[in-house]
Parts: structure tokens; sequence; C-alpha cells
């Protein structure tokens, strides 16, 4: 993802409204981030519609969280993209969504557990379940720290009592991950009204990551 502020403006924006139309947000709720070539961070503007957004409307801060551009005071949770973002340099984008499953089971404070192999694509080798941040107050540094700790190496972490975060690469893939958290929070639940989920364990997901390294997304040769 590369970029020097329009283009990633622009995407900021569709996938806010994404937030919504898929079921991950409610309202103004969640946020999205994304880091430009500069090393500053592009984020949605605070408690502002998302159907009323425009690109003009993002704002893009200096990676301390200095003012750079835009006329609106960034998201309450900058704090948490810029810890995330300073803690790892892999990471170029992060969806925090309030999705209802994955939220459930960050406010019962339970990690999401392996009821799918999809969750290997979320977690670090030798790891099982989707981790939660311990709770704290929006907006605060607390929150900021926790949430980086407990993320460690991994692409996801829920925030207890408050909703997930998912990290990636690039705008669009921060938003699947979002998806795909929600998606293992349903399949969890509704797991649990059968009695519970047959688990899967870090070595059977360690499997599942070489298997998928054989079948790489491809991409369409489609003119776009």
């Amino acid at each position: 993802m590369t970029d020097s502020g329009g283009a990633i403006r622009v995407e900021i924006v569709r996938v806010a409204r994404l937030l919504r139309e898929r079921g991950l947000a409610i309202g103004t709720s969640g946020n999205v981030g994304a880091r430009l070539d500069d090393g500053r961070i592009a984020v949605t503007p605070s408690t502002m519609d998302y159907d009323e957004m425009t690109p003009d409307d993002v704002v893009i801060v200096e990676p301390d969280g200095t003012p750079s551009e835009g006329r609106h005071s960034p998201s309450s949770e900058l704090q948490l993209h810029l810890a995330v973002f300073t803690a790892r340099p892999d990471v170029r984008a992060i969806v925090h969504s309030h999705s209802p499953f994955a939220t459930t089971f960050a406010a019962v404070r339970r990690e999401i557990p392996a009821v799918h192999y999809v969750l290997a694509l979320l977690v670090e080798p030798g790891r099982d379940t989707i981790r939660v941040a311990p709770y704290a107050t929006f907006g605060t540094e607390e929150l900021a720290r926790n949430a980086v700790a407990t993320l460690g190496g991994d692409q996801a972490v829920l925030l207890a009592n408050h909703g997930a975060i998912a990290v990636a690469g690039s705008l669009a893939s921060a938003l699947g991950r979002a998806e795909r958290i929600e998606e293992l929070a349903t399949l969890a639940w509704r797991a649990e009204q059968l009695g519970g989920a047959t688990l899967l364990d870090a070595d059977e997901l360690d499997r599942v990551r070489d298997q998928m390294d054989r079948f790489p997304r491809q991409r369409s040769t489609m003119p776009t």
C-alpha cells in the first residue's frame, strides 16, 4: 500500500462506510487508520457519520500525533492507532470495529477459540486463540498500551468491554480480517448452543498456514 495521502483518504472513507454496511459498527462507532509512505498517519475524524464523510474529512497527523492536515479532530482512538503503528512496522492499516459477536466475547473477556481454521490467518504460529486486552477507558494511553501488549505479533485482538482491532498491510486486508474476527466469534457462539465446538489446536493451525502457502491468493487478470 503506497500513497502520499490522496488515494488512502478515499480508501479510508470506503472502508469506514463498509464497517457499518457489513454490520461491524453502529452509528459513528469504530475507526479506520493507515500509515502513509512518509510515516504520517491518516485516520477517520471523531464522531462523524460515515455516510457524510468525504476524503477531505480524513485527518492526517504526524507519527507523534501532532496535527498535520485536516480540519477536524482525529478519532478518539488516535492513541491506539499511534501505538500500534509504532510497535508494528509491518502494519500499514488498522480497522477498529464494534461488531456484535466479537464485542460479546470482549464483554465477557473471553478469547475467541479456533472453531475454524481461518483463525490461522489472525494469530502467530503457536497460538490458537484471539486474545483479549485488559479493559481501559476508551481513548486513553492505557488502552493503547494494553492493546499493543496483547496484540503482540498477531493480526487481531479484542478490547475488553469495547470491541476488536484488526491490522494488516492494506486497508482492504484489515477490513477482511475484521470480518473474520466477527465470523469466528459468531461461529463460536453458535457452537456453544450445540454444546461447544471441537477446537483446532496450534499445531493444526501451523499445518493450515503451510497449506495456505501452497495455494496463494490469485489476482484477477481482467482490466480495471
